[in-house]
């Protein structure tokens, strides 16, 4: 598995093409379930790039890229949370590799990636963003052990007029 993979933070030469990749990631979301409210109050902002920036520069998170033979084929960026209670999380916030590499492991040496970095920041635990749709995503976190941790339950409010 991955043999001509390999994933490690992401570089200055290397922003452009993740943003590239999270831009793909942002239309594959709107086929989910979710997806179209996560773009619309939780996903990261345009310029992806400046966002990407800020990331790579702050010591409370960590962006990595995904390699195959040569090429960015994924990406995944993370949080430190510091929780209430004095511990902290890694929050996965965003992993995405495209459907081309999707059967070669670059997803599992993303989360390795970030698992490590999680470990070196003395995270307690870590979780992970999926969308309630997106089965395989689902599929993929839970070969790590990882469970539904939280729901987020949603409606839309249909305003009458005459109100």
């Amino acid at each position: 598995m991955a043999e001509s993979g390999a994933a490690r933070p992401v570089g200055p030469d290397e922003i452009g093409a993740v943003a590239d990749l999270a831009r793909d990631a942002r239309r594959e979301a709107l086929e989910y379930r979710g997806g179209e409210r996560w773009l619309a109050t939780e996903a990261a902002p345009e310029p992806l790039e400046d966002y990407i920036a800020q990331l790579v520069a702050d010591a409370s998170a960590s962006v990595v890229a995904g390699f195959w033979e040569g090429e960015v084929v994924g990406y995944g960026w993370a949080r430190r949370i510091d929780c209430l209670d004095g511990s902290s999380i890694a929050r996965i916030l965003e992993l995405f590799v495209t459907p081309e590499a999707r059967s070669v492991g670059i997803g599992e040496l993303l989360f390795d990636a970030l698992k490590q970095w999680a470990r070196q920041q003395r995270a307690g635990a870590i979780d992970a963003f999926v969308l309630p749709g997106h089965r395989e995503a689902k599929n993929f976190f839970e070969t790590f052990k990882m469970t539904a941790h939280a729901l987020t339950m949603h409606t839309r409010l249909h305003h009458d007029p005459k109100e």
